[in-house]
């Protein structure tokens, strides 16, 4: 197993041989497998350790020469002292690094003989990110056409982390539920916000940002614009009435469409619904769900017409080539003058003609929670409101998001969801709509479950 960090020349590590770096933790663990993510995660000393336990490979993005083959320099090392820092609002890892082997600049054979083997997904080497992967570091080497024998670094063995959600409190009955609830503190300027899921070892992340569970991969990110023009081409009639991106998205996600979003709501009692509602079975035992506290500061919380949640909503139109040279670590004036971000602008402008001609940087990276229209009636049933998540922002399971969370595992799904029914928390109560309704008396009156 071995760390895989690839980046651009200008990190530290490809300059010298001893020294240190920061890289943000937004790309931290891409293209790494869940069985190995869930173990690491969140980020806590024991799981840093972990990472400067393996050994390094640091590589470049590609770049094509005169000759139109592609090269990358590599480096094998080693790091230490890991910990976690935030600046500007950008959350990252700082380490110390030791190259023990410069291989220079070598030649990369074709994607295709390296992408599926190392797990690397559509972007391939030509994006930053820091894997883990479970190979012999030599072996990798030479998959990517680098024939090469790297002795590993003579660190210590270092056991890894158990997954954090063996240390989740477990739940079967609604009474220790909302004692749990109510026992959770927080201050007059935060506000407190919940999701359930059907399955425990489901990630706070929106369906947009879903990766595979083999090779931690993104199934729909680099598509968001395809997908998004290719629904409002065909359906044109469904979004006529929606005068911002926002309540676009919030359309495509309601009719299934991967977006940016993901729905939270003010009830506990609705996420535990959700938490339970859909009852799995893994080699014939019903699958835990949980529920997920989140405690964020007001200052946080937006509304569907704020301009911060226009500049992230519209980052949803552009293409992926063009989200991908933006720099948020310009200058606020600098990153204005880019032609990405005079794209961006131009499609702000499309629902805000009076925004202003600056857009703030840092704002295009955070993880924001949306209030709703309350006009949208699935919205008022649930309490609802949304995560907005700008690019690269930084997921809450790492422990180091601007939104703290709690994690509760929920077992005795059936037993919860007769107690939740005399809460009035059923089918047609979450979802309204006289299908649901019609569904929910059906099931009251079956007789089938009264043998």
């Amino acid at each position: 197993m071995f760390n895989f960090i690839v980046a651009g020349e200008v990190y530290e590590f490809f300059q010298e041989q001893k020294g240190s770096e920061l890289f943000p933790v937004s790309r931290l663990f891409e293209s790494t497998s869940d069985s190995i993510r869930n173990k690491l995660l969140p980020l806590t000393g024991e799981s840093l350790q972990y990472l400067s336990s393996l050994p390094v490979i640091f590589m470049t993005e590609p770049e094509r020469e005169a000759n139109y083959k592609e090269y990358s320099l590599v480096r094998i090392g080693s790091i230490s002292n890991l910990e976690v820092l935030t600046e500007r609002r950008e959350t990252k890892i700082k380490f110390d690094f030791t190259i023990l082997t410069d291989l220079g600049k070598c030649e990369i054979p074709s994607e295709k003989d390296y992408t599926s083997i190392l797990g690397l997904g559509f972007f391939g080497l030509h994006r930053t990110r820091w894997s883990i992967k479970d190979l012999e570091l030599t072996d990798a080497l030479n998959v990517m056409g680098i024939d090469t024998q790297v002795p590993p670094p003579p660190l210590g063995k270092v056991i890894i982390p158990h997954e954090s959600s063996d240390d989740q409190t477990i739940i079967t009955d609604v009474n220790a539920y909302l004692s749990e609830v109510l026992d959770h503190s927080f201050t007059e300027n935060e506000e407190i916000f919940y999701r359930g899921h059907s399955d425990y070892r489901y990630e706070l992340t929106p369906s947009l940002y879903r990766k595979d569970d083999e090779h931690g991969n993104f199934r729909y990110r680099q598509h968001e614009s395809e997908m998004i023009n290719e629904l409002l081409t065909v359906q044109p009639s469904e979004f006529k009435n929606d005068r911002y991106m926002l309540d676009k998205l919030v359309r495509m996600q309601h009719y299934g469409l991967p977006t940016r979003l993901l729905d939270i709501t003010t009830n506990p009692l609705i996420a535990l619904y959700f938490a339970c509602s859909t009852m799995k079975k893994e080699n014939d035992k019903e699958i835990d769900g949980n529920v997920i506290i989140m405690t964020t500061r007001k200052s946080q919380i937006k509304f569907f017409d704020s301009d911060t949640v226009s500049c992230i909503a519209n980052l949803s139109r552009l293409p992926e080539p063009v989200k991908r040279v933006l720099d948020f670590s310009q200058t606020k004036s600098s990153f204005n003058e880019t032609d990405a971000c005079a794209q961006l602008l131009h499609l702000i402008k499309d629902e805000k003609s009076y925004f202003k001609h600056v857009i703030e940087p840092d704002d295009l990276q955070r993880l924001i929670v949306v209030k709703g229209r309350m006009s949208n009636p699935r919205i008022n049933s649930q309490s609802g409101a949304f995560l907005l998540f700008g690019e690269d922002a930084v997921l809450p399971e790492t422990g180091h998001s601007e939104i703290k969370i709690k994690k509760f595992r929920i077992s005795n799904k059936a037993g919860l969801m007769t107690q939740l029914a005399r809460f009035g928390i059923n089918e047609s109560t979450v979802y309204p709509g006289i299908e649901r309704a019609a569904g929910e008396i059906a099931k009251k009156y079956d007789q089938s479950k009264r043998c």
